[in-house]
């Protein structure tokens, strides 16, 4: 079995935000490869279903845990987010969006077949879950184990050993309250960079060589029931990375749980997100900037949860701006807020700000002098409490200076 050592800097980071360079493959693949693995048989035929096919549409939650690999190390947490199932009319086959809780907003759909009782659902593996035509790889469905061993001093050995036995991975299904539950599936994220991590279930692998781009175990899919208005949990601001460039590569890093203040599931498809920049301004996607790369109709200020474009991620945006050109994005800070509409009804969530130059408001407000008095005089030079005919009005400011106006009422 070959093995790969890993030497990576062992930091605090959120899988879901991981670096990465911008680029036309989702979800986004490592330069190289940050696992070892044993054999693994990619299919010769690339086949991704985009389109939502014909059927009953269900909506589910997430649960259960996954671990992520990337340059930069890797990452667990527990499952969140959304599944979509499409049965079909033909009572056997079941289509399922996003099926690996790391790529969710790839879009792309895998088949399965339902058991003629119900109580099952089969997934064949090998199926591409996101293909790059440009660089001819993809990610695929896959079954197997694997291990993270601490080394000592930010070291970590990462093996993945793929079930070249596992054709299919089972569901199954409760026939009272409908949930979905991964069979066969193990593991334990205890501590969020254990010292061992050991799990055995679904992969994402990468198409060429079979290395592990993410695993996830005890997966289990809640119905969410009919969408009803609420106030959205506030998101995460995690991160702002400016490029220096006004040809893009600023990015903004955000979590979204699919909660509402109660802690209650929210359906994603009436979810979108808006940035917002200093003083409460809203950020437009304008359709010059943003609008062919990202199949805009106009200028844009509302994100729907999910999409997936050239600039736009499930947890990441671009800009094509900078703040150290002569015309910045914004001065002192940038956020996010939720907006949930159902019904008609829009409920919206704080706007939660990442203050990424802290200093510039105080700088601002030092370097404009403020109003701290008003005084009116009448022409013999005595005070008035207002000003009545001619006045003559001295304003005190905080720096001490004073300005004198003639005021007429």
């Amino acid at each position: 079995m070959k093995k790969a050592l890993l030497f990576f800097i062992c930091i605090a980071f959120v899988g879901s935000a991981v670096a990465a360079p911008k680029g036309p493959g989702k979800p986004w693949r490592p330069s190289f490869k940050a696992t070892s693995v044993t054999s693994f048989k990619s299919p010769s035929r690339v086949d991704i279903i985009t389109e939502q096919p014909e059927g009953t549409v269900v909506n589910y939650t997430r649960a259960g845990e996954y671990l992520f690999v990337s340059l930069y190390g890797y990452d667990t947490d527990v499952q969140a987010g959304r599944v979509k199932v499409v049965y079909a009319d033909d009572g056997k086959t079941v289509y399922i969006k996003d099926p690996l809780c790391y790529g969710e907003g790839v879009g792309a759909w895998v088949i399965g077949e339902l058991s003629e009782d119900g109580s099952t659902i089969a997934v064949p593996l090998g199926q591409y879950v996101s293909y790059n035509e440009e660089f001819d790889y993809g990610m695929i469905l896959a079954w197997g184990s694997t291990m993270v061993t601490d080394l000592g001093d930010g070291l970590f050995w990462i093996d993945f050993i793929a079930d070249d036995r596992a054709t299919e991975v089972i569901y199954s299904v409760d026939p009272v309250t409908g949930t979905i539950a991964m069979e066969g599936s193990e593991g334990d994220i205890s501590n969020a960079f254990p010292s061992n991590c050991e799990a055995t279930g679904l992969a994402g692998v990468w198409s060429d060589d079979g290395s592990l781009a993410t695993i996830e175990w005890g997966s289990t899919w809640t119905v969410q029931g009919d969408a009803v208005p609420a106030i959205p949990a506030n998101p995460e601001v995690v991160e702002f990375f400016d490029s220096g460039s006004e040809e893009g590569y600023t990015r903004l890093d955000f979590n979204i749980n699919l909660v509402d203040v109660d802690g209650n599931p929210l359906n994603a498809d009436f979810l979108t997100y808006s940035i917002f920049t200093d003083d409460d301004q809203l950020f437009t996607f304008d359709y010059e900037t943003y609008g062919v790369n990202n199949g805009f109709d106009g200028d844009v200020t509302e994100i729907p949860y999910g999409f997936s474009g050239y600039d736009f991620y499930l947890r990441r945006v671009y800009f094509y701006r900078t703040n150290t050109g002569e015309n910045p994005m914004f001065n002192w800070r940038i956020g996010i807020q939720l907006n949930y509409t159902v019904d008609g009804v829009t409920n919206k969530s704080d706007i939660v700000y990442l203050e990424v130059y802290p200093g510039s408001a105080v700088d601002e407000v030092n370097a404009s002098p403020i109003v701290t008095g008003v005084r009116y005089y009448n022409l013999a030079g005595h005070e008035v409490a207002q000003p009545s005919g001619l006045t003559i009005q001295v304003t005190t400011y905080s720096d001490g200076t004073t300005t004198a106006t003639k005021v007429v009422k």
